[in-house]
């Protein structure tokens, strides 16, 4: 029985999906060819969208801090990042609101500005330096 079980199952194989693979995609074996590179700054702005989001939800859930805040005793802290650096937004980086909704109106009020355009510079600014190639010392 176990014979004709795995039988039936091999049939299946052959009709299944990977029988039919190759009629339905072409396989790539060098991803170089195909790799489109992104605009960093779209990047950063889908990361900083993502964030704006988890903090809206941190700060409902009465979380006290998170990536881009901390709860004070008579409000919130709310710092916005690009990776680990903070982002000057106006000449500041630290902005303080007095209670969970008006934080939560100023990080979606930010995650708007974000998607409009008019944290560009900000992202470009905060943004961390290329690394230097290492240059080997002459022995």
């Amino acid at each position: 029985m176990a014979k004709n079980t795995q039988a039936a199952n091999n049939n299946e194989q052959a009709t299944g999906f990977l029988a039919q693979l190759a009629t339905l995609a072409t396989a790539i074996t060098d991803l170089s060819e195909v790799a489109v590179k992104r605009d960093p700054l779209i990047n950063a702005r889908s990361k900083f969208s993502a964030n704006c989001d988890e903090t809206v939800k941190l700060i409902k859930a009465a979380a006290e801090q998170g990536k881009f805040f901390k709860k004070l005793p008579d409000g919130y802290l709310i710092t916005f990042r690009n990776g680990n650096s903070a982002m000057k937004l106006n000449g500041t980086a630290h902005f303080k609101v007095p209670d969970a909704q008006a934080a939560i109106n100023f990080v979606e009020a930010a995650k708007a500005g974000c998607a409009n355009g008019e944290l560009d510079q900000s992202l470009r600014d905060s943004t961390r330096a290329p690394r230097k190639e290492k240059v080997e010392a002459a022995a």
